[in-house]
């Protein structure tokens, strides 16, 4: 593996075997393509986008037979991401039609709603938004941000507001967004993505991206992903993992709401993206256990984890290193029920001991 490496983003596919094919200890191979995995509210099925920019598909987990559900549905076919609502109704984020990635993806992508047998084309919820969004698990409520490039009342392209809504899918043909609430600003740098509701929707944990490996949004050596979350009664932020030039990005909530799936570049200062997945304990203490193993499969690498309804296996997505986020090179599970019970499991750490391991290192050498 390169030590602070930035890697330049593809969208190349991959010719040789997939890593799956062979995999590690508690991984284990669902599909060889598709991305952003997302869990059914009964653990029975998982949806995924087919191909970046596609349809929605969904794989029943005890048959392994994948269905089909936008592919001949309605006009729209350039879908991002599906998550489910606890009604088992799907929403759904994309733009409705692919122009170029970087418009498509970060000024057109919107939210849809999808009634839960998929007997009706996916309807627009009139928000478009940035990246991707959480939703709650006990109501039909979701949290997104926006920005200026998304609605100018926001302000300039570089400020974002996090809002918290319900669906309202009473006329399925024409659902709405209600309620809508701001519950964070943020600007300078500073992009929030919210991932999930906490503690029956009293909290709401997200990624903030500041500034960024490129340089886009800032100096090169002052980027950094962190987790935190925004109380939502006193709208209180607290910070649960910050470690300079490191990627930490929240994805997908245990269901006892006590720790976080985590996509972090840690096992290297200055080095972008990440290459597995690690459990975040939502304490503020940062600590943090691997799970995946992909750094034993470099370039491969993990990310857009999700956690089953019961906690025993995680659903993730697999591509490369220069793989642009997203872009989905197959589907994995991952055993968290058997690796709970290993010693890997034990293996905690904190950003401040990782430095520490880093410096010990360096003075040994």
């Amino acid at each position: 593996m390169t030590s602070g490496k930035i890697h330049q983003v593809t969208n190349e596919l991959y010719a040789g075997e997939h890593v799956l094919d062979t995999p590690m200890a508690f991984h284990e191979k669902l599909l060889g393509y598709g991305e952003r995995p997302y869990w059914s509210p009964d653990g029975k099925r998982i949806a995924f986008i087919e191909k970046n920019y596609g349809d929605v598909c969904e794989i029943d987990l005890e048959t392994r037979q994948v269905k089909q559900l936008t592919k001949e549905l309605g006009d729209h076919h350039s879908f991002l991401r599906v998550l489910f609502l606890p009604s088992g109704d799907y929403i759904l984020i994309g733009p409705k039609e692919f122009k170029d990635r970087r418009t498509s993806r970060a000024i057109e992508s919107e939210l849809w709603f999808m009634d839960k047998d998929a007997k009706r084309p996916p309807k627009p919820l009139g928000r478009a938004i940035f990246e991707g969004c959480g939703v709650s698990t006990i109501a039909n409520r979701i949290t997104f941000s926006v920005n200026g490039l998304h609605d100018p009342s926001v302000g300039a392209a570089d400020d974002f507001a996090v809002i918290v809504a319900d669906v309202d899918a009473s006329n399925p043909d024409d659902p709405k967004l209600a309620n809508e609430r701001i519950v964070y600003r943020a600007s300078g740098g500073v992009r929030p993505e919210p991932q999930d509701f906490r503690h029956n929707d009293s909290e709401i944990i997200m990624a903030e991206y500041i500034n960024d490996p490129w340089g886009r949004h800032g100096p090169k050596d002052d980027w950094k992903c962190i987790v935190s979350g925004i109380k939502l009664d006193t709208l209180e932020r607290t910070v649960y993992i910050d470690e300079p030039l490191t990627h930490n990005e929240c994805e997908g909530i245990f269901p006892d709401h006590e720790y976080i799936c985590l996509e972090s570049s840690c096992d290297e200062v200055n080095s972008y993206p990440p290459l597995d997945l690690w459990k975040l304990k939502l304490d503020g203490s940062g600590r943090r256990v691997r799970m995946t193993r992909f750094f034993e499969r470099y370039p491969w690498r993990a990310s857009n984890s999700n956690v089953s309804p019961d906690g025993k296996r995680m659903a993730f997505m697999v591509n490369m290193v220069n793989s642009e986020a997203g872009f989905g090179m197959g589907l994995g599970l991952f055993d968290l029920e058997g690796w709970e019970k290993s010693p890997y499991a034990q293996q905690w750490e904190t950003p401040a001991s990782r430095a520490q391991d880093r410096e010990a290192k360096r003075l040994e050498s």
